[in-house]
């Protein structure tokens, strides 16, 4: 799953992203977005250009009942066929970077360029629109680490992915590992734990003091 990332650098990702018109869009650095919180979109209506869309995350369709908690993930072998996201739009989710736990150690995943990429995500819209991130299985870094990984798309797929002439099994493929040689995983101070914490200190590198070695008396 994915239950936490970043997107740390706003001008990145703008450039990055340089299909869009990104005028009147103001993107603050974040490093510990959560669940329930609003996050950065990019969805594409029919018959119009791809657009930036605030929403929030977690995707409640109208008639998810009252008191459960809509998902953050959804599985990408599920696309096409779950009642939970077959009428969702799909979306791309912009980030820097993510989080996952190996034995209560938080982990920073990230590309090992530093790059911005994009999530496929699914949307709905609304008064408040919701969103989630598409998961799909390890690549062979993240196996290390958890049982799934969220789906980063390749540049070249991204427009695919949003096409809504498409439906969900056309591009069901596209959801797939990245190759474990374009990330790297590296271990952070537990201030990711508390969603509260924010700043530039959740991705630097945690490097364990080892307890000194007692000498035994002779």
């Amino acid at each position: 799953m994915c239950g936490r990332f970043n997107l740390t650098n706003p001008k990145a990702i703008v450039a990055r992203f340089g299909f869009m018109d990104w005028s009147e869009k103001r993107i603050e650095p974040r490093f510990n977005i959560a669940p329930s919180q609003e996050i950065v979109t990019i969805v594409q209506l029919p018959l119009e250009s791809p657009e930036v869309r605030m929403a929030v995350w977690g995707l409640k369709p109208f008639w998810l009942a009252k008191g459960k908690p809509p998902p953050i993930n959804a599985r990408g072998e599920a696309l096409g066929s779950s009642a939970m996201f077959r009428e969702a739009q799909r979306c791309l989710i912009p980030a820097t970077g993510f989080y996952e736990w190996r034995n209560r150690q938080p982990m920073h995943i990230r590309l090992r360029s530093g790059e911005p990429f994009a999530f496929a995500g699914l949307w709905l819209p609304g008064d408040r629109p919701t969103a989630a991130i598409v998961t799909t299985k390890p690549n062979e870094l993240m196996a290390t680490i958890h049982t799934r990984m969220p789906a980063i798309l390749r540049r070249e797929d991204e427009l695919t992915w949003l096409d809504p002439s498409r439906s969900h099994t056309d591009v069901r493929d596209l959801v797939k590992p990245i190759s474990p040689d374009l990330m790297e995983a590296y271990p952070v101070k537990p201030l990711v734990n508390n969603w509260e914490n924010e700043g530039p200190e959740l991705i630097e590198p945690f490097v364990q003091e080892s307890s000194p070695q007692l000498e035994l008396p002779l």
